[in-house]
Parts: structure tokens; sequence; C-alpha cells
């Protein structure tokens, strides 16, 4: 009889557990929506280090995607949810004509990532397409991008 006291505990708390599923209630959504990232941001800083525009062609001076180069780490910018929000990239890899990279908010709440591939050089700079787009708190649609970054010596002059 001792072994079967514990199912038994076990039966019950299950018959009168609180799950809103099984009284025909609906638990309540906790889904978050991709932030929407914007094709129509102002450029954020002075000297950006690499600017992209919606493909296709932008609104007059709207960008999708924009970075600058901080003391250590490279900061994007988007327009996320109609409000320009600044980013730390977190990380980079790179390979065969295409790079990729992970940009975070702050306080870690947003995710980006910002894909590259090589579409041409020139003295001042290379011109890249690519796509951005939320992978965190969820994954969003991605926004194609076409741009350039320039040369690291020519970026602050």
């Amino acid at each position: 009889m001792l072994r079967a006291f514990p199912f038994v505990v076990l039966l019950a708390l299950t018959a009168c557990g609180g799950d809103p599923a099984s009284d025909g209630e609906t638990a309540p959504s906790t889904t978050v929506p991709a932030p929407v990232i914007g094709a129509d941001m102002e450029l954020p800083v002075e000297d950006p280090f690499c600017t992209f525009t919606a493909e296709g062609g932008a609104p007059e001076g709207g960008y999708v995607f924009v970075t600058s180069m901080g003391e250590s780490v490279y900061h994007g910018y988007a327009r996320l949810d109609g409000e320009t929000t600044r980013l730390t990239e977190v990380e980079a890899g790179f390979g065969a004509g295409i790079e990729t990279r992970r940009y975070v908010t702050d306080d870690e709440s947003v995710e980006l990532e910002v894909i590259l591939l090589e579409a041409g050089e020139s003295e001042e700079a290379v011109s890249y397409t690519g796509s951005v787009r939320s992978i965190f708190p969820v994954e969003g649609d991605a926004v194609k991008f076409e741009g350039r970054c320039a040369y690291a010596g020519d970026a602050h002059e």
C-alpha cells in the first residue's frame, strides 16, 4: 500500500490542478511581436561607418541600418517600432564574401541579425547588399537593403 500512495497523491493533484486549458479557458497569449524595422530613419550619427537604404529605393534621406565605430565596438542604428534605436555589435562572422553580424539593444530586449553580401569595391568604400531582421525576442521578416561601408581610415575623415 505504501508504494501506491505517491501515485494516488499525484493523480489527485493532477485532477484538481489549475490548468486553465483543462477548465475550458484559454491561456493568455504571451507572444511578443517582432519589432517593425523602418526604412525611413534619418541619419542618426554625424560620421557613419556604414549606411544602408531599402533595396530598390528609399525615401529621401531614409535609412534602414547605419553603423558607427565606437572606442572598441561597433554600434548599429535602426528605426524599431518608429523609434531610432542604438544597438551594440556582439558577434561577427566572415566567410566567402558574406558577413553575419548580431546587434543588441542596451537592455538586451531586442537582437538584430545583419547579413552583408559584398557587391563591389571602390577606392573609398565597399558596396553591399543584404538584410536586417529581428531574431530576438522573436524572428521577424528580413528587410533587404543596399549600401556601403567606408574603409576604416576613411570613416573619420
